[in-house]
């Protein structure tokens, strides 16, 4: 490097702490925001002696041919902003399996590894054939891993993306979801991160899904090591996660129908491509009514998304009620498809971390100030 040529140094930054604009889906699931520092003197005339500066460190990654201990490690099947996910094979007997390895920025005192692998208990805990079984876990790169089983199909988002289920359709997953809610709710679980994209669609015969992703859950009576952030994504949390509340079921109730104004009327029902307006919205604003998008929509289901929608959890109807009308309503629909796509927006990255929670907090305030 000549003398008098200065040196511009790129750090990357986790997406938690990025500050807005907001960070659009397609980028968070891929490279996370770079900030540029200002330019370093590094010229013979330079007061301060800066010395010679060290390589970063480069991580090794998990590709196909490598290995992550007992398993050898095939293509990847899919990048979030939590984690990556690949093939494996068992070294010895050949099992066919997914790893689920957690990226290295998200993990620190605020989330730590004991946080990452707590999905393990947590999916057993709940024991339901539409959660994903994890029978593993590990080390990579000092990074931790899961090991479940590998599914067949899609998300129920990718599902969306090449045009809308029939509304027939849309009860039967509604009501899947019920289902292992249901069981997830008895077993004192909260999920609490329900969307489109923790819904696997399989392609084999049988049962039709999977509910992903139960990292974030709340269990009720333990220690929650997610408390002061806000675990979810913002799309679909219920107004109590935003104040920070103690949660219950029906903040898993209140996700659901955001889910379910997307599979049966094309939209959620609070959409903004500010986060900001998008809290607000969550907090204080009454949802459209189903009637403007679906014109023949049964009363008795109109009735039921808005409840579900309630912004007090305790004026929501429990999942029992929500099945009691769903299954009603499976004589009542007919097979026709909901006539827009899911959003007019980008979807929103999740919101875990302590740089976000922050944010949320500012959010807050400005709210309260507005209010």
């Amino acid at each position: 490097m000549a003398g008098t040529e200065p040196l511009t140094i790129a750090i990357t930054l986790p997406a938690c702490l990025a500050v807005p604009p907001p960070i659009p889906k397609k980028l968070a699931h891929g490279s996370d925001p770079a900030i540029v520092l200002p330019v370093v003197d590094t010229s013979a005339k330079a007061t301060r002696k800066i010395g010679k500066l060290s390589k970063p460190k480069v991580r090794p990654e998990l590709h196909e041919g490598t290995r992550a201990g007992a398993w050898n490690v095939g293509p990847e099947l899919g990048k979030g902003g939590m984690a990556s996910v690949h093939a494996v094979t068992h070294c010895v007997f050949g099992k066919r399996a997914a790893l689920k390895l957690a990226h290295a920025e998200i993990l620190g005192p605020q989330f730590t590894c004991e946080t990452f692998l707590r999905e393990a208990r947590i999916a057993n805990l709940v024991d339901h054939p539409a959660v994903t079984d994890v029978f593993a876990t590990g080390s990579f790169d000092n990074r931790p891993y899961l090991v479940m089983e590998r599914l067949s199909g899609e998300t129920l988002g990718a599902r969306l993306d090449r045009g809308p289920l029939d509304r027939d359709e849309a009860i039967e997953i509604l009501l899947e979801l019920c289902d292992v809610l249901g069981a997830a709710h008895n077993a004192g679980v909260i999920h609490r991160d329900l969307k489109l994209d923790n819904v696997f669609l399989l392609d084999t015969p049988g049962r039709k899904l999977k509910l992903l992703d139960w990292g974030v859950a709340s269990v009720v009576g333990e220690p929650d090591p997610l408390a002061g952030m806000v675990a979810g994504t913002l799309t679909y949390v219920a107004p109590e996660q935003l104040r920070g509340d103690e949660l219950t079921p029906s903040a898993d109730v209140y996700s659901l129908a955001v889910l379910a104004y997307q599979l049966l009327l094309g939209a959620p029902p609070f959409e903004s491509p500010n986060d900001l307006e998008l809290i607000r919205k969550h907090l204080h604003s009454a949802p459209p009514a189903p009637s403007t998008m679906w014109a023949e929509i049964p009363a008795d289901l109109e009735a039921l998304l808005l409840g579900m929608l309630a912004k007090r959890a305790e004026d929501r109807p429990v999942l029992d009620e929500v099945v009691q009308v769903l299954t009603q309503m499976r004589s009542v629909v007919v097979p026709v498809r909901a006539a827009k796509r899911r959003s007019l927006f980008p979807a929103f990255i999740p919101v875990r971390m302590l740089g976000a929670a922050l944010g949320i907090a500012a959010a807050a305030l400005s709210i309260a100030a507005m209010g």
